[in-house]
């Protein structure tokens, strides 16, 4: 009976989540992703980020989920205008038994615009193709069931399914906008400064389409994300609160994560700002009705390595045991020179 309870579970899981779109619990470590307006928003020359996360792997074959994303900032230095943010993205999933794959290749483009000595307003495009993949030779039918095998499948009965399985590729096109607040520090050391991110995007725009089969023209649910961070710094201390939320909506899917790290400065950037701070953020975010997620991150000399755990919750902790998955990311960032650096992100 659990075996059964267990393969009825992934099944619709599998289902579900073909319908719907990859994701990060360490979002804010996947920012093109989060929001296309996102694109160069960052203190820096350069950036360049990978994930990875791994789930489900006690109930079935794991949830690999993976990419890497490149971003940069470019006409810093044309006056008191805004400046021209662009990014490459590539994100790869692989789940389940049958592997099914989702291929993602992007570009994004981003433009900052200062309103004020303390406020940006951001606006960013992102578009590029999405391959869809499964292993024909994985999956399993009712028209392949023979007793005569220990297991009950036998793979050379015939399926009798007409799709035509295999890549189908497919154009999507996104686009965002941001607000950004920030308070520098009111002197060296102080570590009073504040600043406040909110978003909205729109992802699927064109609605491409999601099935294989051609008898029902089945098309992506457009997805609207809407976020908001802080870094609220406590004067005279090396304590920060940085706390988080986002909230996705697709189709009939809700998710909405919410959480805060407490960072911590073990020592200051360089002076001449070619390095950053040395730091560690500790923390937890709730995904509700589905995981808690412990967090840590750890950044030094421009790297930032982050760790994350999700303790299943949801009514999957039968199978699951309360575990589900392993998220890693790292992060490199060239910041701006100190004698260059007007930059409110």
């Amino acid at each position: 009976m659990k075996r059964i309870f267990i393969f009825i579970t992934i099944l619709f899981l599998g289902w579900n989540l073909a319908g719907q779109d990859l994701h990060f619990s360490q979002y804010n470590q996947a920012p093109m992703s989060l929001n296309p307006a996102l694109t160069g928003a960052f203190n820096g020359k350069h950036r360049i980020g990978a994930n990875y996360k791994s789930q489900w792997y006690h109930i079935s074959e794991a949830y690999l989920t993976y990419g890497i994303a490149y971003g940069l900032g470019i006409l810093r230095n044309s006056g008191k205008g805004g400046f021209l943010g662009i990014g490459l993205q590539f994100y790869n999933d692989v789940a389940g038994v049958n592997k099914l794959g989702t291929m993602q290749e992007n570009l994004s483009v981003a433009y900052h615009l200062p309103v004020s000595s303390r406020n940006i307003i951001s606006a960013g495009l992102s578009g590029g193709f999405t391959q869809r993949s499964i292993r024909k030779d994985k999956m399993q039918w009712a028209s392949q069931y023979d007793p005569a095998y220990s297991d009950g499948f036998n793979p050379a009965l015939t399926p009798g399914e007409p799709a035509p399985f295999g890549t189908m590729n497919v154009g999507d096109f996104s686009a965002g906008l941001l607000w950004t607040y920030s308070k520098p520090a009111t002197a060296a050391g102080e570590n009073n400064a504040k600043k406040v991110q909110a978003g909205w995007a729109l992802y699927h725009i064109n609605r491409p389409k999601q099935t294989y089969y051609d008898i029902a023209d089945k098309k992506m649910f457009m997805k609207m994300a809407l976020h908001v961070n802080s870094y609220i710094g406590f004067w005279n201390t090396s304590l920060a609160l940085v706390p988080s939320a986002v909230w996705y909506h697709q189709g009939p899917s809700n998710e909405i994560l919410a959480g805060a790290l407490l960072h911590i400065g073990l020592s200051g950037p360089s002076l001449a700002g070619t390095q950053r701070e040395t730091s560690l953020s500790l923390g937890a975010y709730y995904r509700i009705n589905d995981a808690v997620i412990a967090c840590a991150q750890f950044e030094y000399r421009n790297f930032l390595l982050g760790l994350s755990y999700d303790v299943n919750t949801s009514e999957l902790s039968a199978a699951s045991k309360y575990l589900g998955g392993l998220e890693v990311s790292l992060r490199y960032c060239v910041p701006l020179p100190e004698s260059k650096n007007s930059s409110l992100f």
